[in-house]
């Protein structure tokens, strides 16, 4: 029985002596086939498929003999020169592989996987390369983006204002994002422990009635105002959307816990009702003082005119005595009457919290920079019109995240079918430093969804990684500093968001 090796032979006659074969397997196997001289490096030859693989058309194929040297990066053909050079020099390389960039008719960059062969002569020396291309780009830019979102999305759980736990089915630890070890003071002990123990105990009991809604409604969130204490002391006020994730057999198996500080909210509820009291109480106070207007002082005036008559008339000295006695007596009341007008429009009033100052254009580039790879990838043309000396009195880490969200958002919702652009400028209201961040991507209908844009898991496209927190979360940041979020779009013609950043420096914000 023959060995399956006489095939390979058979083959290699083949090619030798059928230039078809030859052509079929360089130009179907192959992204491209490269021939260098090394002797006389000016001089080498590609096939067709390389300029396809180019994108030239195969009836206009470069003329020019050195035509392929133009279409690599001349970075990387310097860097090919050196290798080619060492590898040459040592007398046991035969092989070896070097990624190259070449351009695009239209521009673009194309990354080649060059499997390389030296050819020696009798002495050793390397004479030729044949240099076998692979179309990489895909791979590339694939591994590019892989990392564009993890980082993307690694900033968004370690940075923003949000805390992201999970648990299991009987309440224990399994997930806990590095914004609550920070905020909470744990490590990663922590995991694998009880999630009520880092409840005050007055709320663990509502704690407990939401994850049981969790088992009745899976995948449906539920809501629930916990209070943690931080790891410096202070108990604080968060907001948490509990949902029960189930298994494929519908088994309740995990909790996913999104939660925010909401101390702030609850305080200035707290505020409110205090100030509602407040107001009930200056009303009565109001009340009180028109009465006292009305009533009180007249009757003052009127006893004082009186008794400066008497002490007019023709009575005796004891008399006018005891007239003056009374006299003083109800002046004296007056001004006690007089004081107690004077506290009942007494207020007290609450100091305030500072911002710190930020250069808006400085972080806008720090965020586009983030997301260059999608930006270079998608070739959207992003304009920044902001002065570059503008300063905002912000929160420097929910800057950061509604940048994030707003500029994300544009790039994932782009429009494919023209040219996509992002433009952010500025302009100012009384009391406002106003931040438009416009695209012409997908939009949204506003005349159906005006009402769900900035709610919690709320989608609009159909994207698998959408997950309706971004808008939500940048809305009650913006709203935390005092300030407003609005938003114009249309759909098939974009959409602009308007970020209103409050120009007080105070603002009563929680840590």
């Amino acid at each position: 029985m023959r060995t399956p090796d006489y095939l390979q032979a058979e083959l290699l006659d083949l090619a030798v002596a059928d230039a078809t074969l030859f052509n079929f397997l360089h130009g179907t196997v192959l992204d491209g086939l490269w021939y260098w001289d090394l002797q006389a490096p000016e001089n080498g030859w590609v096939n067709s498929k390389l300029w396809l693989t180019l994108g030239h058309d195969a009836q206009h194929l470069p003329p020019e003999p050195n035509a392929w040297q133009a279409a690599l990066l001349p970075a990387d053909f310097a860097t090919m020169q050196q290798v080619v050079a060492a590898k040459a020099a040592d007398a046991a390389c035969h092989t070896f592989s070097q990624v190259l960039r070449f351009h695009r008719l239209d521009g673009s960059e194309v990354w080649m996987d060059c499997r390389a062969l030296l050819l020696r002569n009798e002495a050793g020396t390397a004479t030729r390369l044949v240099g076998a291309l692979l179309n990489i780009t895909r791979e590339v830019e694939k591994e590019a983006y892989a990392v564009e979102i993890a980082n993307h999305y690694s900033t968004i759980l370690s940075n923003q204002s949000v805390y992201i736990i999970k648990t299991d089915a009987a309440g224990n630890y399994t997930y806990v994002n590095d914004l609550f070890y920070e905020r909470f003071g744990y490590d990663a002990q922590i995991i694998g422990t009880s999630s009520l123990n880092s409840i005050i105990e007055e709320d663990r009991p509502k704690c407990l009635d939401v994850v049981a809604q969790c088992f009745v409604e899976p995948e449906v969130p539920h809501q629930v105002i916990l209070r943690k204490p931080y790891n410096n002391g202070p108990v604080k006020s968060n907001h948490w959307e509990f949902k029960g994730l189930v298994d494929e057999q519908g088994q309740v198996t995990e909790i996913l816990c999104v939660g925010y500080d909401v101390t702030l909210l609850t305080e200035n509820l707290q505020k409110s009702q205090h100030l509602l009291e407040v107001t009930k109480q200056q009303n009565l106070r109001l009340q009180n003082f028109a009465y006292i207007i009305s009533h009180n002082i007249r009757s003052h005036s009127a006893n004082l005119t009186s008794l400066a008559k008497l002490l007019d008339g023709n009575g005796n000295a004891d008399q006018k005595a005891i007239f003056l006695q009374m006299l003083n007596t109800s002046t004296a009341k007056l001004a006690e009457t007089i004081a107690n007008l004077n506290d009942i429009v007494t207020i007290n009033t609450q100091g305030a919290i500072a911002k710190e100052p930020r250069l808006l254009k400085e972080e806008i580039i720090k965020t586009l920079d983030a997301l260059n790879v999608q930006i270079r990838q998608h070739q959207i043309r992003v304009e920044v019109d902001v002065p570059a000396d503008l300063l905002v009195p912000v929160v420097p880490a929910y800057l950061d995240s509604i940048l994030l969200n707003l500029l994300s958002n544009a790039v994932k919702y782009r429009a494919t079918e023209r040219p996509a652009f992002i433009r952010l400028y500025t302009y100012q209201e009384p009391g406002f430093i106003v931040l438009a961040v416009q695209d012409n991507g997908l939009g949204i209908d506003l005349n159906r969804n005006r009402n769900k844009v900035f709610g919690m898991y709320k989608t609009f496209h159909n994207n698998d990684d959408a997950r309706g927190m971004g808008l939500f979360i940048s809305k009650n940041q913006v709203e935390a500093m005092q300030g407003r979020i609005e938003i114009e779009s249309q759909t098939d013609v974009g959409s602009t968001f308007k970020v209103f950043f409050s120009t007080n420096v105070d603002v009563d914000l929680y840590s």
